[in-house]
């Protein structure tokens, strides 16, 4: 096959216990099952909190298999815990083996890659950046070699945090939003090493499409909520959607999707599921 699509959904926010977001993942399904992508990644937080409910896993794994098409999923802080981050940030629930084993025992291997339509995909555990975790030095180390093994093909990294907004150097203005400065650099230096075309992330809650060198930076929009300027910063389109991707061996073609039937829920929705 020389052509494939790809369907990016992220942030979903799922949980039984907690069902406010599940109207807007109930759009997305339908755009999925209409559009029938060869595959769908999601990029993490798929749960509300499973870092207080293991449940919120179990119902995210059974919204995803639903959809009936093939997915793979990297973990959000929302699901397995956040990394410790710049400006000597800590989280409040630390990114933890035991929660990461969780999330793995649901949706298989925090990091993965795959190979399809001459193209290697890559999706790498965010939360793992500073974490102090044995993982951190063993993800590091198998993306290395999975991109000096990439052979010539282009690639498409799946992360849950942006690698940056504009710069390698420039300071992160919330420190919990990209990959840690210390970790930043090293990153970098190997996607440069191999033929990167594509970094496609969500976490912020907000759409971006901007370019660094020669790989394009998409922050896909999140399909659960957006959140006010007052409470979070504007640094790209605060819009409810997801992204579609066609893949060839010319490059990769990027639609970014913002159904009208998306609600946004109001600060007081998010307050009552998130103390924000």
């Amino acid at each position: 096959m020389d052509t494939f699509t790809l369907i990016q959904i992220t942030d979903t926010h799922l949980s039984r216990e907690r069902p406010e977001f599940l109207p807007n993942f109930e759009v997305a399904a339908n755009i999925i099952g209409q559009t029938k992508p060869d595959l769908i990644v999601h990029t993490g937080d798929i749960a509300v909190e499973a870092t207080l409910r293991s449940d919120d896993l179990l119902f995210g794994k059974e919204a995803m298999d639903s959809l009936n098409t093939p997915y793979r999923a990297i973990p959000g802080n929302h699901d397995v815990g956040d990394n410790p981050s710049d400006n000597n940030y800590m989280p409040p629930t630390p990114v933890s083996e035991s929660l990461v084993q969780t999330y793995e025992s649901h949706f298989g291997p925090d990091h993965w890659s795959l190979d399809q339509g001459g193209w290697r995909l890559i999706g790498l555990n965010a939360q793992l950046f500073s974490s102090g975790l044995a993982r951190a030095d063993q993800q590091h180390d198998w993306l290395v070699q999975s991109l000096e093994e990439s052979a010539g093909r282009p690639v498409a990294v799946f992360c849950h945090k942006p690698l940056l907004r504009d710069h390698i150097e420039e300071a992160a203005e919330v420190p919990y939003r990209y990959v840690p400065m210390v970790d930043r650099a090293p990153l970098a230096a190997a996607l440069d090493a191999a033929d990167v075309r594509l970094f496609a992330c969500g976490h912020v809650h907000q759409a971006r499409d901007h370019w660094r060198g020669n790989t394009r930076h998409v922050w896909c929009p999140a399909t659960a909520f957006t959140m006010p300027d007052s409470i979070q910063p504007r640094v790209g389109d605060k819009r409810c959607g997801l992204t579609s991707y066609r893949f060839s061996p010319n490059g990769v073609q990027v639609e970014m999707q913002f159904p009208q039937t998306m609600s946004h829920p109001e600060v007081g929705v998010l307050r009552k599921v998130y103390a924000i």
